[in-house]
């Protein structure tokens, strides 16, 4: 009987561990790590990683954790990972972001983190912030951001999390546009509940045309 409880005591903690809302508050919101207030001062917070390019079928990830510098995000603190990528003027682009289900969508509860993206130039200039055009099921959301720059030069990404609502069902309500403000949409609610943490994989894709 004693074992049987003690079993029960580790999976309600196992269960508390894994609770998006308290990860929020006791892993962000309550965090020591660097903290932006807007996306130049983010960008000069951590060390760029070169952005994949057509990497094929089996796109690198990384993790974005605890341990992550973080964002302000209408007031929000969001951990985030910051990534480069070397545009051509008046050359259209296609950069697709992939976001991973939490623990390969192993339980009952499904989350992943949602990505709030950021294009910047190589002064901090931000040239569009939002979501890009999304897709989802349960195991993977995908979100394309597509245009043209005015000025060929390396450019800056941050990949951040939505924290608007931990735990609930991901709902993405606008749409990136570069030189624009993000343009509402009609709500794409995702078939997962939104976590602070997770694995993200952005990547420059030459082999689809805007």
């Amino acid at each position: 009987m004693r074992i049987l409880f003690l079993a029960l005591g580790c999976l309600l903690i196992t269960a508390c561990a894994s609770n998006p809302t308290t990860l929020f508050e006791e892993q962000v919101k309550n965090s020591t790590t660097p903290l932006a207030r807007t996306p130049s001062e983010a960008m000069h917070n951590t060390q760029a990683v070169p952005m994949p390019i057509d990497p094929g079928w089996r796109p690198p990830q990384w993790k974005i954790t605890a341990a992550e510098p973080r964002i302000l995000i209408n007031g929000v603190p969001s951990n985030y990972r910051l990534f480069s990528v070397v545009l051509i003027k008046g050359k259209p682009f296609h950069i697709d972001v992939n976001s991973w289900c939490v623990n390969s969508c192993l339980g009952f509860s499904k989350f992943a983190l949602n990505p709030y993206l950021i294009l910047m130039d190589a002064q901090g200039n931000v040239q569009a912030e939002g979501f890009g055009k999304a897709t989802g099921i349960v195991g993977v959301i995908s979100q394309v951001l597509k245009g043209t720059v005015k000025s060929s030069g390396t450019y800056y990404l941050i990949v951040a999390a939505d924290n608007r609502a931990p735990g609930e069902t991901i709902v993405i309500d606008n749409v990136l546009l570069m030189g624009a403000a993000a343009s509402p949409i009609a709500p794409l609610r995702i078939g997962m509940g939104s976590y602070p943490f997770g694995s993200v994989g952005p990547l420059l894709n030459t082999e689809e045309v805007p």
